[in-house]
């Protein structure tokens, strides 16, 4: 068995990549697909690079339609309230005229009082960065001013201070529990920032727009948990205090995941939307499976927070995360479509395509369409590539490992049809990258036929 795996993969490898032809979805159509999208530095695409496009682009041109984005980075609830009740006549006409509402709103009423929150208890303790005073911090800050102004690592750092001893590091997992808290519980306790702020103003929004157009669908987004690191990350770059910041994360991942799943559910009472749960997306970790040290979530991949120097993380979605957004945008609205244009595109330009979550792959293929039996990564062509990652799947199914395909991946995997990831079903999309390399035009599905 295994020098027939080393030969179909040598097989796999060695064979010139052609390519080849993808039959169409039916996709809903005259419908009116116009859209506005409102909100903050998410939706207005902070962060993104000269020639990359954010989501409100890649639905535009997914549905060939026009895009009016009116958010602008650091907004929160309360500046959505603003800026929808200042909306000249022309911008207003465009609202009314929408077929899609988007809203991307909340992340800075939540991450926003937690930098506060933070920043307030390092200055208490004296973790702020050298020359750094709490007076000469702004008042409203952003998650990225917490890493700006906190010293994380290092002599005199917060890190240091949470490995000192048990009694510390108990209390910075108590201030982890209160602050979140304050965030998703609303009592005489607790400020409940959720249920107190962020869900009436966005239901104040919702009715607004409401007012300008009865008729648009209107999509509310999700707020992602960035802070999801690999454990190799953490351990390459914190050094003695990795073990330390392991459980600190473990601690802010579980009792975040708590506040995401608050505004989540609190999201679900709001009359008159629909949900686009980039949450789920980013995290790419179904629910009721356990999230720790060793599975942290993938946002990571959305975002790029695993850099060497602090100052140089960035919580904001890179083009991968705009992708994924636009690609739980589309499934939400279930209108969908064979893409050629730049949702497929930006897909088959990423270099790291082989590492897409899983949950969020399916998303994305759901999106483009294009599906075909015997395309397992998903490039819109059956060749050596694909027999190489069903036999890479296969091997692995052998030893025990975790699956490495999707849903979809796995089913476009199984050409034989007998509900497993097998070396034959290898063996057979081979031979058909043969059949048709020698000139043959015929689909996959009519030469298994034969």
């Amino acid at each position: 068995m295994k020098k027939a795996f080393s030969v179909l993969l040598s097989a796999a490898m060695g064979i010139n990549l052609l390519g080849g032809t993808a039959p169409s979805v039916v996709a809903e159509k005259q419908q009116n697909m116009n859209m506005v999208i409102f909100g903050d530095s998410i939706a207005s695409g902070y962060g993104l690079g000269e020639g990359e496009y954010n989501y409100g682009e890649i639905c535009a041109d997914y549905y060939g339609s026009k895009v009016n984005n009116y958010a602008s980075s650091g907004d929160d609830t309360e500046d959505l309230l603003k800026v929808i009740s200042g909306l000249d006549a022309a911008k207003k006409k465009a609202v009314s005229e929408a077929g899609v509402v988007v809203i991307s709103i909340g992340g800075n009423d939540l991450f926003g009082y937690a930098a506060r929150y933070l920043v307030e208890y390092a200055a208490r303790k004296g973790f702020l960065k050298d020359g750094v005073t709490l007076e000469e911090i702004p008042q409203e800050l952003g998650i990225s001013d917490f890493l700006k102004y906190v010293k994380l690592r290092g002599d005199g750092s917060l890190m240091e201070y949470a490995s000192s001893s048990v009694t510390a590091s108990l209390e910075l997992v108590s201030e982890l529990k209160i602050l979140c808290a304050n965030l998703r519980v609303k009592s005489d306790k607790y400020e409940g920032v959720i249920q107190s702020k962020t869900i009436p103003n966005i239901e104040k929004a919702v009715a607004e727009i409401r007012e300008l157009n009865p008729d648009a669908r209107i999509l509310v987004q999700t707020i992602y948990q960035p802070f999801q690191l690999e454990k190799s990350f953490i351990d390459e770059n914190f050094g003695s205090n990795a073990s330390n910041f392991n459980t600190f994360m473990g601690q802010l991942r579980m009792n975040f995941r708590d506040v995401m799943d608050a505004f989540r559910t609190e999201l679900k009472t709001v009359e008159g939307i629909e949900i686009a749960d980039v949450y789920y997306e980013f995290t790419s970790v179904a629910d009721g499976v356990s999230q720790n040290a060793n599975n942290p979530g993938h946002a990571c991949y959305f975002v790029n927070t695993q850099t060497a120097d602090m100052d140089e993380m960035d919580i904001h979605p890179n083009q991968k995360g705009h992708l994924a957004i636009a690609s739980e945008i589309i499934t939400t609205l279930g209108v969908t479509n064979d893409d050629d244009g730049l949702l497929s595109d930006i897909y088959k330009t990423l270099t790291d395509k082989y590492d897409y979550p899983l949950i969020a792959l399916d998303t994305y293929k759901t999106a483009a369409g294009n599906i075909m039996l015997g395309d397992v990564n998903f490039d819109e062509k059956i060749d050596a590539r694909d027999a190489a990652v069903v036999l890479s799947e296969y091997a692995g199914i052998a030893t025990g490992t975790d699956t490495s395909l999707s849903e979809i991946q796995a089913s476009c995997a199984d050409v034989d049809g007998d509900g497993k990831v097998m070396a034959t079903d290898a063996s057979r999309i081979l031979e058909y990258y043969a059949y048709i390399s020698s000139g043959k035009n015929e689909s996959l599905e009519d030469f298994l036929a034969k």
